[in-house]
């Protein structure tokens, strides 16, 4: 049969490098189906569907799929759950996308049946967590199968209360509400609605990160549907070249359905934003650099630096936070003696700062993110401003325009907290940071000025990346969680990262159904898209 021959899981997923085996051999697709409960009489019909050659395999996949779990969880466009669903996204782009179908899986056996459908079907699909990606077809799929995780909602304190089991289908501001009863917190975003999912695969700075280091590096272990339709758990100690790969690796590697995180104690901390007018800009960016370089000292201080066009004025907002209820620490003097026409900053707790975080990053209008790394350096980050506000300048009367050019520093401490438990795929060493790491983010109302703003950004990282180079204060790393679809992340780790990213994407995907079946986001090879 063509569709069987085509799909069957016959061959060994580990075989590939003589490596111990990790899933069964000689496992197809119709017999896994059969393993994960579903009918064989829903397989035979989906097997004689399919082989009728239908115009529309996605309509297959998708009546095989609501045979199987029901009108509950399997959503058809004419359904008005269809269509909350489908345009529940962040960014105006990726809310118009418009799936065959809509899944919404409540366990792991639920998305290995997912898997093994869309292969034997040949139907593309999408993962959305909390759907916070700026580009159409990240976390939502033309025509194909979109996967939305909202069931997936557990938050599971071990016995010790050392870590928490957290389903993908929670967004941060729940995490951190629910173990806030227990006084502590875990390693993730910073924003309330940001799913856990993709911040996590991406890297995932935190407010917590020169502590703990990003949230990839704060995992213990994975649940990951695998291409096979194996529900593998994988840590540093069982499938620990996998581990590895998830740590920054995205969504090559199979579909995670739970995340294990590291617990750490937390009450009421310091945080919130001052916003300062242009006579203030030297002094701010002096300041961004000092702490950048001294975050070793206090590693409860953090920051983001952000450059803002804002109703033809020039603004600089300095979101600050401090890990302990201490207002005004020692380490952030520099930046509070600064004349500020806007200050926010107040202990409160960790969920409440990122409801604040939130309100700057509304849902509905168009998005766009971009990345680049270089070399902490103050006369660099004066550069970064100034072709920002000149870039944005030519573009300022876009519809509902709302630019900015956002600064962190990778700090010391935090590319020694990656080192952690065999590291993580991104490609950073301390010994060659700290790094600025910019993140051109805007907003705008009207499809008709994509390609302008499009063409400023591009601009931006163009001249900041020569210029860096020329300084030699460049760096290729491009973080995949602020990059946008024009960037080449995976290549961006370094070539020996990049070759050992595919060598355990052959291993657990043989068949490259993470690649082709599942193609939205940032893949091994380039970029998602081409600016034309």
């Amino acid at each position: 049969m063509r569709l069987y021959c085509a799909f069957t899981l016959c061959t060994s997923v580990l075989g590939v490098f003589g490596q111990a085996r990790a899933e069964p051999a000689n496992r197809n697709a119709t017999q896994a189906l059969l393993d994960n409960g579903v009918a064989s009489s829903i397989i035979s019909s989906l097997t004689e569907q399919l082989n009728k050659k239908s115009p529309s395999t996605c309509s297959v996949a998708c009546n095989t799929l609501k045979a199987v779990f029901g009108s509950d969880d399997v959503l058809l466009q004419d359904e008005a759950q269809y269509k909350y669903l489908s345009s529940a996204y962040w960014s105006q782009q990726q809310a118009l996308v418009t799936p065959i179908c809509i899944f919404t899986p409540s366990k792991a056996i639920d998305v290995s049946t997912l898997v093994l459908i869309s292969q034997l079907s040949q139907c593309p699909f999408a993962v959305k967590s909390g759907g916070h990606a700026a580009f159409s077809g990240a976390s939502n799929i033309e025509d194909g199968i979109t996967v939305v995780l909202e069931k997936m909602k557990n938050i599971e304190l071990s016995k010790d209360k050392k870590t928490a089991a957290i389903g993908p289908g929670n967004i941060w501001y729940d995490v951190y509400t629910t173990l806030e009863s227990h006084n502590l917190a875990v390693i993730g975003g910073r924003v309330a609605a940001i799913g856990v999912g993709g911040l996590t695969l991406g890297g995932g700075i935190s407010f917590f990160s020169n502590i703990h280091g990003w949230a990839c590096d704060s995992v213990v272990s994975f649940e990951v549907v695998t291409a096979s339709g194996v529900v593998l758990d994988v840590s540093a100690a069982k499938h620990s070249d996998l581990f590895w790969a998830l740590r920054g690796g995205g969504n090559n590697f199979g579909i995670v359905t739970k995340f294990t995180l590291k617990t750490f104690p937390q009450g009421q901390m310091w945080g919130g934003g001052k916003q300062i007018l242009e006579p203030g800009f030297p002094a701010v960016i002096k300041a961004f650099y000092n702490l950048g370089m001294n975050a070793a000292s206090d590693p409860n201080a953090g920051q983001i630096l952000s450059f803002a066009y804002v109703q033809n004025t020039r603004i600089a907002s300095a979101d600050l936070q401090y890990a302990n209820p201490i207002a005004n620490a020692a380490i952030l003097a520099e930046y509070m003696a600064i004349p500020s026409i806007g200050d926010t900053t107040k202990v409160r707790s960790l969920a409440d700062l990122t409801v604040q975080f939130n309100s700057s990053n509304p849902s509905g209008l168009r998005e766009t993110y971009w990345a680049a790394t270089f070399k902490l350096d103050e006369d660099m980050t004066t550069f970064i401003k100034d072709i920002f506000f000149e870039e944005i300048s030519l573009i300022a009367d876009a519809s509902a325009l709302i630019p900015a050019a956002t600064l962190q520093v990778i700090t010391t401490p935090q590319l020694e907290n990656m080192e952690r438990n065999g590291g993580n795929a991104l490609g950073l060493s301390a010994k060659s940071g700290p790094f600025i790491l910019l993140n051109l983010n805007n907003m705008w109302a009207e499809a008709g000025d994509d390609a302008r703003v499009l063409k400023a950004n591009a601009n931006i990282i163009q001249r900041t990346v020569a210029e860096a180079k020329r300084r030699n204060l460049h760096h290729e790393y491009i973080y995949m969680n602020y990059a946008s679809q024009f960037q080449a992340v995976i290549p961006s780790y370094g070539a020996e990262n990049q070759r050992k990213l595919k060598a355990i994407a052959r291993k657990y995907d043989p068949t490259e159904v993470f690649q082709r079946w599942q193609p939205g986001y940032f893949k091994l090879d380039g970029s998602p898209s081409i600016l034309s």
